[in-house]
C-alpha cells in the first residue's frame, strides 16, 4: 500500500491526540473527531503524572519542538511516595531519585489540561470539535465510515477508536464488550496552593503522591503540582480524591449529577474520621473542581476478527485510577500503533496483518495492567478490620524491603 493511507481517529484525548502527532509528524493523512465542542470545554481534570514509558511514547510521536513545549509545561518531579493511614501515621515512605527532567528517566507531573493544550499544538487543521460518533459501518470497497450525530460523515482506511470509557467506537467493534462495576465511589476536587494551604497540607503531599489508607474501604489520595520557576503564572495546586464503597453512602445511580454542595458532603463523609486536616482539604477544595465518578474497570477481552476499525486507551482498557497507569498505557498504545501504520504506509506490511499484530499487543498489555489497577483498588478498599491491618502491615514491609517495594509499587 502506497503512503495514501488515512486514518479516522475518533477522540481527541491524550492517546488519540498522541497519534494524530505521531501520524503527522510521519507523513500519514489522519483527521481528528473530538466529541468536546471546544479545546477548552473539558478543563476540569487535574494532574497526571506521566512516567518514563509515557514520555518514550510522547518523544517518539511529537515533534522535536513540540515535546520540549510538553517538557516545559511539566511541573515540579515529585520527591517521595508516601502511604499514610488515616491520622497520618507513616506506613511507608521512600524518596524518589533527584533526577534532570529532560531525562528519559524522569516521571513528570503535568496538568491534564495543559498536556492536551500541547497536544494540540499543530493539529488546527486536523482536528474538528463537536463531532459525536453515532456508528462505524464498512462500506463495499472494504473502508470505514464514521457517521456522527450531526448527520455528517467521514471515511478512511482505518478508524481509531481513542474515545474514553464509553466508547461509541467499541460499541460498533465489539458490542459485548463489558466493564465492571466495582462497587466502589470516587470523588475529587483541587485547592490554589497559597501560602495558607501550604501551611496546612500534610508536608507528604507537597513533596509527592501520597495515599492515605482509612477504615472500612475507605481511601483518600492527594498530591500536589507546583513549578520550579517561581515567577510563573501557571495555576499551582493540590489535588485530592477520596473513594469507598458504594453501599456505604447512600448516592444516586450516577453521582456525577449531584450539585456542588451535594458533592462535597459526600467527600466528607467519607473522611469523618480521618485526621482534621484532610477533611479541611475537601472542604477548601475550588467548588468548580468537584467531581464523581464509579469506579469500573474493563473486562478482558480476546483477540477479534481484524478489521478496518481498532480500539486504543481507555476505549479497549480502561482501568481504575489507583495505580495511575491509564495515560500512560494509552500514550503506549498510540505510539505502537503510529509504529505500526508507519510500516504499513511504506510497504512493509498490509493493514489487516499488522493491525492484528498490534491488537494482540495492546491487548496483552492492557489486560495485565487493568489486572493490577483492579488488585490495588481492593486492596485500598478493604471493608474488613483484617483487611485494613493487613494493608497496612504490608506497606510496612514494603518500607523494610525495597526490591519487594519496586516490584509491588513498580508503574509503566
Amino acid at each position: 500500500m502506497s503512503n495514501d493511507l488515512k486514518i479516522i481517529v475518533i477522540g481527541g484525548g491524550v492517546g488519540g491526540l498522541c497519534l494524530a502527532q505521531g501520524l503527522k509528524k510521519g507523513g500519514i493523512a489522519v483527521e481528528v473527531y473530538e466529541r468536546d465542542g471546544a479545546p477548552a470545554s473539558r478543563l476540569a481534570g487535574y494532574r497526571i503524572t506521566v512516567s518514563p514509558t509515557g514520555a518514550a511514547a510522547l518523544r517518539a510521536c511529537l515533534p522535536a519542538e513540540i515535546y520540549q513545549q510538553f517538557l516545559a509545561e511539566s511541573g515540579r518531579p515529585a520527591r517521595s511516595v508516601t502511604f499514610l493511614d488515616h491520622r497520618l501515621k507513616t506506613l511507608l515512605a521512600f524518596s524518589l531519585p533527584d533526577v534532570d527532567r529532560a531525562s528519559p528517566k524522569a516521571e513528570r507531573p503535568i496538568a491534564r489540561a495543559a498536556l492536551r493544550r500541547v497536544l494540540l499544538t499543530g493539529l488546527d487543521d486536523i482536528v474538528h470539535f463537536g463531532k459525536r460518533l453515532v456508528v462505524c459501518e464498512e462500506t463495499p470497497d472494504g473502508r470505514d465510515v464514521a457517521r456522527f450525530e450531526d448527520g455528517t460523515s467521514a471515511s478512511g482506511d482505518l478508524v481509531v477508536g481513542a474515545d474514553g470509557a464509553n466508547s461509541p467506537t467499541r460499541a460498533s467493534l465489539l458490542p459485548g464488550a463489558q466493564r465492571d462495576d466495582l462497587g466502589i465511589v470516587a470523588f475529587g476536587g483541587k485547592i490554589p496552593l497559597t501560602a495558607a494551604a501550604r501551611a496546612a497540607l500534610p508536608p507528604p503531599i507537597l513533596h509527592g503522591p501520597t495515599m492515605i489508607l482509612g477504615p472500612r474501604g475507605r481511601f483518600m489520595f492527594a498530591s500536589a503540582l507546583a513549578y520550579d520557576d517561581a515567577a510563573s503564572d501557571r495555576e499551582e495546586y493540590a489535588m485530592w480524591g477520596v473513594s469507598a464503597p458504594c453501599a456505604q453512602l447512600p448516592l444516586p445511580r450516577d453521582p456525577g449529577r449531584l450539585d456542588e454542595r451535594a458533592l462535597r458532603a459526600a467527600a466528607k463523609a467519607i473522611v469523618t474520621d480521618f485526621d482534621p486536616s484532610l477533611r479541611a482539604m475537601i472542604e477548601a477544595a475550588d467548588p468548580a473542581s468537584l467531581s464523581a465518578f464509579p469506579i469500573r474497570a474493563a473486562a478482558a477481552v480476546k483477540p477479534w476478527p481484524t478489521r478496518r476499525v481498532t480500539l486504543l486507551g481507555d476505549a479497549l482498557h480502561n482501568m481504575p485510577p489507583y495505580r495511575g497507569v491509564g495515560a500512560n498505557v494509552a500514550l503506549w498504545d498510540a505510539a505502537l500503533l503510529t509504529e505500526t501504520l508507519a510500516s504499513v504506509a511504506a510497504g512493509s506490511a498490509p493493514l489487516l496483518a499488522a493491525l492484528g499484530d498490534y491488537e494482540r499487543r495492546v491487548i496483552a498489555n492492557g489486560v495485565a495492567a487493568v489486572r493490577r489497577s483492579v488488585a490495588a483498588t481492593r486492596r485500598f478498599h478493604s471493608e474488613s478490620a483484617f483487611g485494613y491491618a493487613l494493608a497496612k502491615t504490608m506497606f510496612r514491609a514494603l518500607g523494610i524491603a525495597a526490591p519487594l517495594r519496586q516490584a509491588a509499587l513498580g508503574r509503566r
